[in-house]
Order: structure tokens, then C-alpha cells, then sequence
């Protein structure tokens, strides 16, 4: 069995007091009840997450969702690849409004939880009309309406900042379907950055397969060790910072399951500090949000956008 070498770095963080525990919940509207589960980043990611708790809920084990590419490129092939392409030379910095007092790998005093919401499935047929007439995917229009409330809320005018943008690698590589088969790629964006600048950003990083690289990259403990990972990491975590991630996981629709929604939110940290998870489920859309405590006023910040970004995509189902 292959091993995890992605779970190094989770064990490498959790020694700082770094958690790794990602979320997912059920939300019934009828009886206005929810229930959440929680896992470690390190036994399995958001798709394994969710298959997990669909499997709980009595639905059978399927075949999960599968990449693009059929197999794993070779090291060089990828590495030739990444020399060839343009960098982009923004710094890996967030210029905040207002930034808390906790530093990457400290352990915050307060701790926020994610919240969520759902878009009704009237906004969301209409969220798709929308995307389509412009030619962008559901995805990206629904993290350009972030994008701009993050910018807005968060950070200082005129700031530009790196995104993590997850990809599942299932089908090119092999392993347990409900491990850490997901790698991904950065985008450095702004606060004029539409649906359309993101969706030809994403679909340009896809198919140059930037994804490959950092997967190779996540793996590097298969040579250098626990002690290795524990070095780079102590490294990378007090130079590079980013806004976070957006996680857009499709559909996990519950046919039996009519009058209920699943989710999931990442697990955030000093370093990515806004943890998100967008699910499509039985026609509907849900949202959610974590600020890592890092951000000054995490929970009434995370409240904030959470609210505007719901609203922002309102609006525009009706554009």
C-alpha cells in the first residue's frame, strides 16, 4: 500500500499545535438541525471526508470523482514543465487591514468555528444560467464573488495575494479512495479579478498540470525523511502566507435525503486562514467559511463575509 507521505506534514504541524481537523455536516431544513463530523487532514481530504459520511447515512460506496489525467507524470517530465512556465513574482504576503497578535505556529487563545449557509435551488438553477452565458463554470463564479468580499472586508486596498486552489488526483494515482489523493495549485489574484479572468486561470493551470508539481513536492519525505518535512516546514511556515483555500467539491447530492444539505469547511491555520468548502447538494449550494484566529476578529469577520458572499451571489442570480 502506498504510503501517505502528505500526512507528514499534518504530524509536523500538529507538533507546533497546528490542528488539522476539517469538517463536514449534514444541515436538515425541515427540522432546522445540524450535525457535524469532524476528521484529521492527515487520515483523508474533503472527497474522502465526504464519501465517508455518505457511507454513514446508509448510501453505498461508489466510484469516487476522478481527475483528468489517467496516470502520475515522471518527476522530470513535470519539473521540465514548471522551468518552462511563467512566474508569477507577487510575494506569498497578505497585507491585512488588521491582523491579530497570533503567529504562524503559534496556538491561538481563541478558537473560531466554521459556519455555513445554503443557497436555495431557484438561485442556484439561476447562479447556473449565469455561469453558462458566460462562459465560466459554477466554480469560478462562485469564488469571484469571494474573492471580491475577502478583498473588500480583509484586506488593504490595492493588495494582491496567492489562493490555494485544491485538485483531486484520484484515478492517476493510486491508493485508499478515501486518503490524501489531492493536490493543487496557487493563484495570485486581486480585487478586480471577474469569473472569467479565474476560470481561464484554472483551466490554463489544469491543463499545464502546475498540480503535478506540488504533489511531487508533498511527497518529498519519501527521500528526506520526517526530519526533513519537519525543517522545510519550520521554514516555509514563517515566510510564506497566503488568504487560504477555496474548496469546490461538486455534487454530493442525498436522493434519500430530500429536505437535507452536506458540506464541509477546511481547517485553516496562521498561514491559510481562510478555510472554505462549497458542495452542491439535492439542487442546492452550500457555503462555508472558518477564519483562522489570526485574522483580527475572526468569528464576526468570518460571520461578515459569510453573509456578504451569500448576498453577493443573490444579487447576481438576478443579474
Amino acid at each position: 500500500m502506498r504510503k501517505d507521505y502528505i500526512a507528514q506534514w499534518y504530524e509536523v504541524r500538529e507538533e507546533q499545535g497546528i490542528s488539522d481537523r476539517i469538517h463536514c455536516f449534514i444541515h436538515n431544513s425541515q427540522e432546522q438541525k445540524t450535525q457535524w463530523h469532524h476528521f484529521r487532514h492527515r487520515d483523508t481530504d474533503g472527497i474522502g471526508m465526504l464519501t465517508n459520511v455518505r457511507e454513514q447515512l446508509g448510501y453505498p460506496a461508489s466510484s469516487l470523482p476522478r481527475c483528468r489525467d489517467l496516470t502520475e507524470p515522471g518527476f522530470w517530465q513535470t519539473l521540465n514543465k514548471v522551468r518552462r512556465q511563467r512566474k508569477d513574482r507577487t510575494p506569498k504576503t497578505v497585507h491585512w487591514k488588521k491582523a491579530s497578535t497570533t503567529k504562524a505556529g503559534e496556538t491561538a487563545t481563541a478558537v473560531t468555528e466554521p459556519e455555513f449557509t445554503v443557497l436555495n435551488t431557484t438561485t442556484v438553477s439561476r447562479l447556473k444560467t449565469v455561469a453558462a452565458a458566460r462562459g465560466v463554470s459554477l466554480a469560478s463564479l462562485t469564488f469571484a464573488c469571494l474573492n471580491k468580499v475577502i478583498f473588500s472586508v480583509c484586506l488593504q486596498p490595492g493588495s494582491r495575494a496567492w489562493w490555494f486552489y485544491p485538485v483531486n488526483v484520484r484515478g492517476a494515482v493510486s491508493g485508499p479512495e478515501q486518503s490524501n489523493l489531492s493536490s493543487g495549485f496557487y493563484l495570485a489574484l486581486d480585487e478586480h479579478r471577474c469569473a472569467g479572468h479565474i476560470h481561464a486561470q484554472v483551466k490554463a493551470k489544469l491543463v499545464a498540470r502546475e498540480h503535478w508539481w506540488l504533489w511531487k513536492m508533498a511527497h518529498i519525505g519519501r527521500w528526506i525523511g520526517k526530519t526533513g518535512v519537519r525543517f522545510i516546514y519550520r521554514h516555509i511556515s514563517g515566510s510564506q502566507f497566503y488568504l487560504g483555500s477555496f474548496s469546490y467539491l461538486g455534487d454530493w447530492s442525498l436522493p434519500q435525503h430530500p429536505h437535507s444539505v452536506v458540506g464541509v469547511c477546511g481547517a485553516g491555520s496562521a498561514n491559510y486562514p481562510i478555510a472554505t468548502g462549497v458542495t452542491e447538494c439535492n439542487g442546492q449550494l452550500t457555503l462555508a467559511l472558518k477564519f483562522h484566529p489570526s485574522i483580527a476578529l475572526a468569528q464576526e469577520t468570518q460571520q461578515r463575509c459569510l453573509q456578504l458572499w451569500q448576498q453577493s451571489l443573490q444579487e447576481l442570480s438576478y443579474a
